[in-house]
């Protein structure tokens, strides 16, 4: 919520104050608050998780990582960005990394 009203602030005070025109449309802003829900659920859910019991180790990687891999999906179906061959890979990689943090047992940290 702080965060919320700290970028309402922020953007009232660049429309108001900023002689420049600021180019802006109702979907980009869409997009913009739903990401900022998304996060905020992130960091609940890692409350939650690690509120469980859940070393923090293993729970932080196994969120942010997979914040970033199922943004880039997100991404690609949704707003058909484009990702190279390369960046394809790195979510590959994430995705094998999500697994072999979150198979760890608690006596192997």
């Amino acid at each position: 919520i702080v965060a919320a009203f700290l970028g309402a602030g922020i953007l009232g005070f660049l429309v108001i104050e900023v002689e420049e025109k600021m180019f802006y449309d109702t979907k980009g802003i869409a997009w913009a608050i739903l990401a900022g829900l998304a996060v905020g659920a992130a960091e609940i859910l890692s409350f939650l998780v690690n509120g469980m019991g859940v070393p923090a180790v293993q729970s932080i990687p196994v969120i942010i990582g997979g914040s970033v891999m199922f943004g880039t999906i997100i991404g690609r179906i949704f707003l058909a960005e484009v990702l190279s061959l390369s960046g394809w890979f790195g979510v590959i990689l994430i995705a094998i990394g999500i697994t072999l943090v979150g198979m760890e047992s608690e006596g192997e940290m």
